[in-house]
């Protein structure tokens, strides 16, 4: 029988998913793991934006994804920001500073850098 486990993260407040044609801010994700699986399934307890509705996303996930959001939850560091894009199978991420983003907006909320 195949062991089944749920990891609870609430260290996933800063995270930014862009997921689908839509773009949301993560309040909490939850991971459940199925022994002998490649896939897993993760929800993302969310916020789409613009809008602001709150949503529950169920999303298969692979270990990949699910590594990079177990070393950032391990940081634990409020000011970095975890950008992540999910399509398909595919995943793409960025750390970046909350500090950092702010100090690039100019007083007219215009970006004097772009990355």
């Amino acid at each position: 029988m195949a062991e089944h486990t749920e990891i609870k993260s609430d260290n996933a407040r800063n995270v930014i998913l862009s997921y689908g044609e839509n773009v949301y801010f993560v309040n909490k994700v939850n991971v459940e793991i199925n022994e002998g699986t490649e896939k897993l399934r993760a929800v993302f307890h969310a916020r789409r934006m613009p809008g602001n509705e709150t949503e529950d996303l169920n999303i298969e996930i692979n270990q990949r994804v699910y590594d990079v959001l177990m070393e950032y939850a391990k940081l634990d560091k409020i000011d970095l920001i975890l950008v992540l894009q999910i399509c398909g199978d595919e995943a793409k991420w960025c750390l970046m500073s909350e500090d950092w983003l702010r100090n690039q907006t100019s007083s007219k909320g215009k970006f004097a850098y772009v990355v």
